[in-house]
């Protein structure tokens, strides 16, 4: 038996349960969550839960469902630590390269599967920013296929209401999980490869706006400049500011609401964050590049090495500016054309990797990082060639 396999044995009967328990107490204290079903694994018969990804909180809220542990697959960014990576370890976390192929991964989930001990994995790989579903890719099938196991989709509702990405505090409302299907691998098997994708994308599309349900808070546009960075008016970037329940552009006076039923008001054609996010990839695809003039900067921001199960290295702390083929930041310069990955990490952190090595980018409270994974995908690097980041692509690339 593997030592990872072996740790996941043993926290079987002592870590999992109080993990379970604080899972509960701090959803529902602090979150206000409600799990509404619970499923008992059999012994012997490992499964694999599927669920959709809304806030930073997920995995604990998906906990309190299952009595019997199931062990989530996260970002390999939050091993970044020497003891953070060790503790990770302990507890069977299983990390993953984001917005690629990881065969190291899908091996250890492999063998955790064989040994008895069922997963948790967010197929989505990244928590929901406008509120819509994430590309799901479909090499999840050929995966679950190969383990025999059943398949549980599970749902997380009221998370994009209750806790959105680019929110500095939580709101009130209606925030729950339910278990939306169970597929056992005798019915699954039976279905081709596309039908079953289609059944996994399907039971896992969860559309708060559409719920009717009111999230309640004074300040409940605060900090959309985390996300949004283009004004829908006038097209101007970086002239948004926040304040309360409303939007406004510093330049041509725009003035949007953000409801408590996750709508806005006030600019015509934009009803839903989907919308902004959309209207700012057009942007980014279509705006005019010029070589060595600053696309995107931004004034204190840091920047840390943050390699997995390796203490975190502070590089500095200062600006940055970003060109058609170069990002300077807190004094470092990093070629774009060797930058292989890149991706949002919370509300207001960017990470990437430059030459194999992991940076994070920690901006203010009001920085947008999502400007910049844009950007990366626009311009002349591995992840546009590539096009395997797609939740943040702006060209086409099916």
């Amino acid at each position: 038996m593997s030592k990872d396999t072996r740790f996941a044995r043993q926290s079987h009967r002592v870590l999992y349960p109080i993990i379970r328990f604080l899972s509960f107490i701090y959803t529902r204290v602090f979150l206000g969550y409600r799990c509404k079903d619970k499923y008992k694994i059999e012994k012997g018969k490992p499964i694999v839960v599927l669920s959709n990804h809304q806030t930073d909180q997920d995995p604990f809220c998906v906990f309190p469902s299952f009595v019997k542990p199931v062990y989530p697959v996260a970002t390999d960014h939050i091993f970044a630590g020497k003891l953070r990576g060790r503790f990770f370890d302990y507890c069977s976390l299983i990390p993953k390269k984001k917005g690629v192929s990881d065969f190291r991964a899908a091996m250890k989930m492999k063998r955790m599967l064989e040994n008895g001990i069922s997963l948790l994995l967010f197929p989505e790989g990244n928590r929901y920013y406008a509120e819509f579903q994430f590309y799901i890719f479909p090499a999840i099938t050929q995966f679950v296929e190969s383990t025999h196991a059943s398949i549980v989709l599970y749902n997380i509702h009221g998370g994009s209401g209750v806790s959105p990405r680019f929110k500095n505090k939580n709101r009130r409302g209606r925030f729950y999980g339910e278990i939306k299907k169970v597929l056992t691998y005798e019915q699954y098997s039976k279905m081709s490869k596309e039908e079953l994708f289609s059944e996994i994308k399907d039971n896992l599309r969860v559309f708060d706006s559409e719920s009717g349900e009111k999230y309640r808070s004074g300040k409940r546009a605060e900090y959309l400049e985390r996300m949004l960075f283009c004004c829908p008016n006038c097209g101007s970037f970086e002239t948004l500011y926040s304040e309360k329940e409303y939007v406004y552009c510093l330049k041509c006076g725009m003035k949007a609401e953000f409801r408590e039923d996750l709508h806005f008001s006030g600019v015509p054609g934009f009803e839903r964050l989907i919308d902004f996010w959309d209207y700012q990839k057009k942007k980014i695809r279509d705006m005019e590049i010029v070589p060595g003039q600053v696309i995107f900067s931004d004034e204190d921001v840091r920047l840390v090495e943050a390699v997995p199960y390796q203490k975190r290295k502070k590089l500095g702390k200062g600006s940055i500016t970003l060109t058609d083929t170069v990002l300077t930041c807190c004094g470092h310069e990093f070629d774009l054309s060797r930058i292989t990955a890149a991706s949002v990490i919370s509300g207001r952190n960017v990470t990437f990797v430059h030459d194999g090595t992991d940076y994070v980018i920690r901006g203010n409270k009001r920085f947008n990082p999502l400007k910049y994974v844009f950007a990366f995908n626009r311009l002349e690097t591995p992840l546009k060639n590539s096009g395997l980041e797609k939740y943040y692509c702006v060209e086409d690339t099916e």
